[in-house]
């Protein structure tokens, strides 16, 4: 297979690609982030690239449709439509060096610091005639211990050099009790954790001090999985598609927590070799690549997952520059769509066994809704779909400077940006403050579609609104700096309302189930990002939650790390969440009787 220089800027990285390769797979392999939410169909138009030195093909009539004659004539492409045919060099205009703000707090309930890893400094007596015994049942004399034969070769290979490089002064590392290393001197003080969380969208890496319980660093990234897929099935379909596709996608979440732990540890000054544990929180399917098992099960009926329980890795396993004794442990999960985040998200939120009735709430890609007594939790999921995070959207981007958060319509229009920079494109916030606006002003009507204004009947925004000889659209910015006007589309409504139909009929056929009404709910719990950004009012003109629950609304934050310190803080909070995972009942939505129907009922802005 002959190959060809390509590369790209500003990254100014150059590889080695194969002629007639798609140029998009080529970034992908590269690392190179380019914008893709279509997941390289060629439908979305958002992964456009600049050839900048070397013959650009002819146009795709993908790249027609999405891209002007004048940027195509400057050598603007859609990745996802480009053949390498040749040396060249690529812009990728979008997202280089864009930083996206992504949520890292969380509801922290009290707790009792007792953590799984702990260090014990041992000034062992030397060996002598009189006292030989051998080092192994001496270091257990010291500690009190017995270590049954469950010593790891590594750990007892190292113990001899250890013990008498440092006059039998050593620093012996538990896990549970168990020995799973020894370090010459005292290091009892330099003891920490990891706690990660991995979403369908964003990553998040904690480093947390194992002696004080303090947290010294949180560091986020977008997960780099996004360019194989926005959602959970698309990725699993490229494992179906690829032969080493798990592997690819294994490989990319971990590289990306490991660069995650180096960016806490440079920001806290820790050296790596002092993380001991790691706790992980994610969705099933995250999960299932972190450890990299074939999620395949998860993507087709009945869903079943390989594994739910909670698992223990050593991190050497995992290829993550850690402890070289560190351990990875895994949360429980409850099935294919009720991962870990979740239970870590009600371990936080302390729900189970608490004496009031309370909806748990996690709205991403895809929605989790959990039902809480004192007698029971009740669950399921829901396709809410990435448009509520602003993808698949036609101006929808990341939520990072530039991106409309708020909109007001009253009179005309008023949009705020991140950063008050340049509207850019439109968050997933600013998606559900737009489209809650355009509903109050009777712009959308409960169908969904846009009204269609009589003749005569001329109010100040009528000029943004585009309702005839084309697709429908609202202007909400003009745009500038380089930015085209920002509008919300037809077809970004019915994105919407597919994603709000999903949450609403999620929440009524799991409260139908249990044959309660709203009236029965004393608290809802909401969380991640999508609570924290969005004003209330906003969700209650859209008709995702009811008005009758928003002053019963409290916004719990990342709930999903908080869980996973929990974990690593708490050996108590570990196996409750154990217990919490076994006690979650799972409910399919599609069995739900008359669920189609709700759900199309589900669909109207007028609510239910």
């Amino acid at each position: 297979m002959e190959k060809v220089e390509v590369r790209f800027l500003p990254q100014n990285k150059t590889v080695d690609a194969v002629l007639g390769s798609c140029l998009m797979q080529v970034a992908r392999e590269a690392y190179i982030d380019i914008e893709s939410s279509c997941s390289g169909k060629g439908t979305c138009g958002k992964c456009v690239v600049q050839h900048v030195d070397g013959v650009a093909e002819e146009p795709h009539h993908d790249e027609i449709r999405h891209i002007s004659a004048d940027n195509l004539a400057r050598g603007m492409r859609l990745a996802c439509r480009s053949k390498v045919t040749g040396r060249a060099e690529y812009h990728v205009p979008q997202g280089a060096g864009k930083k996206h703000r992504i949520l890292s707090e969380g509801l922290m309930p009290r707790f009792t610091l007792n953590p799984n890893i702990t260090k014990e400094y041992l000034e062992l007596e030397k060996p002598k005639l009189e006292d030989s015994l051998d080092d192994v049942s001496r270091i257990e004399r010291a500690l009190k211990l017995n270590f049954s034969g469950k010593l790891p070769l590594a750990l007892l290979q190292q113990i001899p050099g250890v013990l008498r490089s440092g006059g039998f002064k050593a620093t012996i590392v538990l896990a549970d009790e168990e020995v799973i290393g020894i370090e010459p001197g005292d290091t009892t003080a330099l003891c920490y954790g990891a706690a990660v969380d991995i979403g369908t969208t964003t990553v998040v890496v904690s480093l947390v001090n194992l002696v004080t319980g303090g947290e010294l660093a949180a560091c986020t990234m977008i997960n780099p999985q996004k360019n194989h897929g926005l959602d959970v099935l698309s990725r699993i379909q490229h494992v179906r598609e690829h032969p080493d596709g798990l592997g690819e996608l294994s490989r990319m979440a971990r590289e990306c927590i490991d660069a995650l732990i180096g960016e806490a540890c440079h920001e806290a000054e820790v050296e790596r070799e002092s993380i001991y544990e790691m706790t992980v929180a994610a969705n099933s399917t995250m999960m299932h690549f972190f450890l990299g098992v074939d999620p395949s099960g998860i993507g087709k009926s009945p869903y079943v997952p390989a594994f739910t329980r909670g698992v223990e890795v050593p991190a050497r396993e995992l290829g993550l520059g850690i402890s070289p004794f560190g351990v990875v442990y895994c949360l429980p999960s409850v099935s294919g769509y009720i991962g870990a985040d979740i239970v870590a998200g009600i371990l936080s939120a302390e729900l189970a066994g608490k004496d009031e009735r309370a909806l748990f709430i996690d709205i991403g890609t895809n929605g989790e809704i959990a039902f809480s007594s004192k007698e029971k939790i009740c669950s399921c999921s829901c396709a809410a779909g990435p448009a509520l995070e602003g993808m698949n959207i036609s101006c929808g981007m990341r939520a990072a400077d530039g991106a409309i958060e708020k909109v007001f319509i009253d009179g005309d229009v008023e949009v705020r940006t991140i950063g008050g920079k340049a509207a850019a494109g439109l968050c997933g916030s600013g998606v559900i403050d737009a489209v809650g606006e355009l509903v109050k002003a009777g712009i959308v009507l409960p169908s969904g579609r846009f009204v269609k204004l009589e003749p005569g009947n001329a109010p100040p925004w009528a000029h943004r609104l585009q309702n005839g000889g084309g697709p429908a659209s609202f202007i909400l910015s003009a745009g500038k700096n380089g930015h085209g006007p920002i509008a919300i589309t037809q077809k970004d409504i019915r994105q919407v309302q597919l994603a709000k139909g999903a949450i609403l009929s999620g929440i009524l056929a799991l409260l139908g189930k249990l044959g309660i009404g709203m009236r029965d709910i004393d608290r809802v719990y909401i969380a991640g990002a999508f609570g924290f950004h969005v004003r209330m009012e906003s969700l209650a003109r859209m008709g995702v939650l009811p008005h009758e629950l928003l002053g019963r609304v409290t916004l719990i934050g990342n709930s999903s790390k908080s869980g996973a310190i929990l974990c690593l803080l708490s050996k108590e909070k570990r196996a409750e969440a154990a217990r919490i995972a076994r006690k979650i009942e799972y409910t399919e939505l599609s069995c739900f009787p008359d669920y189609d129907k709700l759900f199309t009922e589900c669909l109207s802005f007028a609510g239910v």
